[in-house]
């Protein structure tokens, strides 16, 4: 069994990343209401900021729900736990994995990538920055159904020639 894990550092910014923009956010935002009426060209930095702070935070609730900070692999399964704020314990068997989606398995450099896990209606999500994270994709890629392998790495190629991938 292999253990993957985040290190120090990714999980404070993962647990409480949101807050400290959003309190920097809202430092900001208070001047900019109390000179509102001098100003009403303060509207717009005052509704970027807002909306900032809503599309950040709607993204941290979504990482709540499905990101673990230990994911544990075998042959036949992944354990997830840890999870923020919940203690909660996922079981997702490889030939239950019905569909992968962002980061590298939507040809992106970088993000939250997904497993949806279709016979349990179970999801998880792991970022790049987990430790031996190449380790974990390969062995999630080497273990799904040929079908699904296939149309992920043809989903990668099409991206990196810059062309849309064919829809079946």
């Amino acid at each position: 069994m292999q253990i993957f894990t985040y290190s120090f550092f990714y999980r404070i910014i993962f647990t409480l990343g949101n807050v400290i923009v959003t309190v920097l956010l809202s430092l900001q935002i208070i001047p900019i209401v109390f000179y509102l009426d001098q100003n009403l060209w303060l509207l717009l930095p005052l509704a970027i900021a807002l909306i900032i702070i809503y599309i950040i935070n709607k993204s941290y609730f979504v990482y709540y729900k499905i990101l673990p900070f230990k994911i544990e692999a075998d042959e036949e399964k992944m354990i997830c736990s840890n999870f923020i704020f919940s203690n909660k314990v996922i079981t997702i068997r490889y030939e239950d994995i019905e569909s992968l989606g962002g980061g590298i398995f939507d040809g992106k450099p970088s993000g939250i990538l997904k497993v949806n896990d279709g016979r349990n209606k179970l999801r998880i999500g792991f970022s790049q920055k987990i430790n031996n994270s190449s380790k974990l994709i390969s062995l999630i890629l080497s273990k799904v159904s040929k079908d699904l392998y296939n149309q992920v790495i043809e989903h990668i190629t099409e991206k990196r020639r810059g062309k849309a991938p064919a829809k079946k």
